[in-house]
């Protein structure tokens, strides 16, 4: 008898098999990166926090060194940003050509940061859109310490990757669960060099604040970064209009800044046991410039922090919580560019600066 052939079967079948093949990374992933021939980890040489350290391998552990956080970029692409040092996967001194050195970089959206995959049948390739080229280990080596490099596809083993999920997004802490809110109440902003008399324009913020959930293992190392309540967005505040944004701040010593306005708000569901224990970290990063225009007849000036500020608050069982996080613009950034999210501000947009603004941003936790 012949087998009776099921077209539809057939099809369910080549579709499967092509959805596994295709399966990529979400965003927001954490992961550690596995190199196959090896076995070893992805970890930045001598756990440096130095911009442009090398990438090498090593024997991997289950600390915040090994792993990487998934940020996906328009078109199918990722950026891999490590989650201790919080650098971005890239090539030393953004190079085209084989050899290259794989570093970590501080400056984010830098053109050798974004990296595509290409499915193997053992894993993936890890691709440097700039350059073209992918991952691999020198002379492809397996011994610890192994620097990485960029060089072309020429089927070695040791350019085969594989994504071991570090953290699934969901605490696996048992107990009772409550829901508990991340909230910015306000954004204040004062004059710092002149006076502490505020116009409109001095409210005018531009940029991002964003936050993190971290569980903590019992080593106080980052080990599950939670997911918001129905994967709401973590940002708190985000304008990208930097030419002329909307007022949104209060006036430092003009207004009342102990209002209880929430301008956004983010909800977690969370085991209660971590609060209880204090194994939760939340992260709060910053990343804001402000306008301001010395009377009604001068031209606007931009203003920018010098770099991104990131704030880490040890959560416990209180039933509310308010800390205020305070920072400055800085004179000296004035000819560098501005980064945020995939948003660049070209430095020429600061070159008129003759200030400089003091910030507060006010953040409160609830417990529902």
């Amino acid at each position: 008898m012949k087998p009776v052939r099921n077209p539809f079967l057939v099809v369910l079948f080549s579709f499967g098999l092509l959805t596994a093949a295709n399966a990529q990374l979400k965003d927001g992933d954490i992961v550690r990166i596995k190199n196959i021939n090896s076995g070893k980890f992805a970890v930045p040489k001598d756990v440096s926090t130095a911009p442009d350290a090398e990438i090498v391998i090593n024997n991997g552990r289950n600390d915040a060194w090994f792993t990487w956080k998934v940020i996906a970029v328009p078109g199918g692409a990722y950026k891999f940003q490590n989650v201790h040092t919080n650098q971005f996967l890239g090539i030393l001194n953004a190079s085209k050509t084989q050899y290259g050195f794989v570093v970590q970089r501080r400056t984010r959206n830098q053109v050798d940061q974004v990296w595509t995959l290409v499915k193997t049948t053992k894993g993936y390739k890890i691709k440097n859109k700039n350059s073209g080229l992918i991952i691999g280990v020198d002379g492809g080596g397996t011994a610890a310490n192994s620097r990485l490099v960029q060089w072309g596809d020429n089927g070695a083993t040791d350019k085969d990757w594989q994504f071991e999920t570090v953290g699934t997004g969901n605490s696996q802490e048992g107990g009772r669960k409550i829901l508990f809110d991340v909230m910015l109440n306000n954004i204040a902003v004062s004059e710092a060099t002149r006076n502490r008399i505020d116009n409109g324009d001095c409210k005018r913020i531009f940029g991002v604040v964003s936050i993190e959930l971290w569980e903590l293992d019992n080593n106080n190392e980052m080990k599950t970064r939670l997911r918001s309540y129905n994967n709401m967005s973590e940002l708190l505040y985000q304008q990208t209009n930097f030419r002329n944004p909307p007022t949104a701040a209060l006036s430092k010593y003009q207004d009342n800044i102990n209002s209880t306005v929430q301008m956004s708000k983010v909800t977690y569901n969370i085991p209660e046991n971590l609060l209880i224990n204090k194994r939760l970290m939340l992260v709060v990063k910053t990343n804001v410039g402000s306008r301001h225009k010395d009377n009604d007849f001068a031209s606007y000036d931009a203003l920018k922090m010098k770099e991104e500020v990131q704030s880490t608050f040890i959560l416990d069982n209180r039933a509310t919580r308010t800390e205020t996080i305070e920072t400055i613009t800085d004179l000296s950034s004035s000819t560098r560019d501005m980064h945020f999210l995939d948003t660049m501000i070209p430095f020429a947009i600061f070159q008129k600066t003759d200030d400089t603004h003091k910030i507060w941003v006010k953040i409160s936790c609830k417990k529902n």
